[in-house]
């Protein structure tokens, strides 16, 4: 009888040492260097990173949300976007990175850089010498992808992934609570730059959460680019049931001249007053998982009102 129960308790703990094997513990495999596969290759970055360095808003934001606070922050004009002001206090914000900014981030001292090769291509061998650098290709419509691996790169994929499953049950909330407005009203997702006027396309960071909203676009913003420049003669184009307008930092005037024309006043959402004002750092920054939850905000709070 004896024997028998030493044979039982050799089986118990071989059984609970396979699934220990066999199932992922992050904490120890995140212990020792990690080889990530990135847009410009492969880095090999510490285990759990403590003093990453990010080049993109959506770096910052996805990094923020896993807990971790960057060394440095790298971002157009130096500047905040607003839903980020209140997670990013204290962090040392800089302008978007130039060859003259490499001694300062090597003084920095990051263990992990995080940029993107659509912006910072030119920079990637020089930043590598000074620390393990992870590129995305883009931001915008594949934000999700960029979490992942801002998570894997930060070593924290399990987090990320945890993110982005409690993405998944608010936006299906909200699409829930949309009920049968869903697929029946045309969002029109719009900026106003100080030059310009943009409208934001399926294949953009609006267009995803919008789609995971199940909201239909205008047909003219439908289309697979990120994003489409208007002429004056275009400006039909940006007509819908509701409009979500935003206003890129130094763009008011812009968009008082812009509110003057004739052809924006003869829009149908213009005239049923179903234009609305949402924050641009928000919508049109390249995303992250922060900014998509603040996307969902400014839908519902819109569509909660009406």
């Amino acid at each position: 009888m004896r024997g028998l129960t030493l044979i039982l308790l050799a089986v118990l703990v071989a059984v609970v040492s396979g699934c220990q094997e066999s199932g992922f513990d992050e904490r120890r495999e995140t212990a020792k260097p990690l080889k990530v596969q990135h847009a410009l290759g492969e880095a090999k970055v510490p285990g759990q990173a403590e003093r990453p360095m990010t080049l993109t808003n959506d770096a910052l934001d996805d990094t923020l949300a896993l807990g971790v606070r960057p060394v440095r922050a790298a971002l157009p004009g130096g500047r905040l976007p607003a839903y980020l002001r209140s997670r990013a206090r204290g962090i040392e914000v800089v302008p978007a990175v130039t060859a003259l900014d490499l001694a300062a981030i090597e003084a920095a001292k990051p263990d992990v850089i995080l940029g993107s090769a659509a912006e910072q291509r030119g920079l990637y061998n020089d930043l590598r010498q000074i620390a393990p650098t992870v590129m995305t290709e883009t931001a915008g419509v594949q934000w999700k992808l960029n979490t992942r691996l801002h998570g894997e790169a930060l070593g924290r994929t399990n987090d990320a992934e945890q993110l982005l499953i409690d993405y998944d049950r608010r936006s299906a909330r909200l699409r829930r609570r949309l009920g049968a407005r869903n697929g029946h009203e045309e969002v029109s997702v719009v900026l106003v730059t100080p030059r310009e006027v943009r409208m934001a396309g399926l294949e953009s960071f609006p267009g995803s959460v919008l789609g995971d909203l199940g909201l239909s676009r205008p047909r003219a913003q439908q289309g697979s680019r990120e994003y489409e420049t208007l002429s004056a003669e275009q400006l039909p184009a940006v007509d819908g049931d509701l409009m979500l307008l935003s206003v890129a930092p130094g763009a008011g005037g812009a968009l008082r001249r812009l509110e003057a024309t004739p052809a924006w006043r003869r829009l149908g959402v213009v005239r049923s007053g179903r234009v609305v004002r949402v924050d641009a750092g928000t919508w049109w920054s390249g995303g992250g998982i922060l900014a998509a939850r603040a996307a969902m905000r400014d839908v519902a709070r819109v569509f909660d009102r009406r």
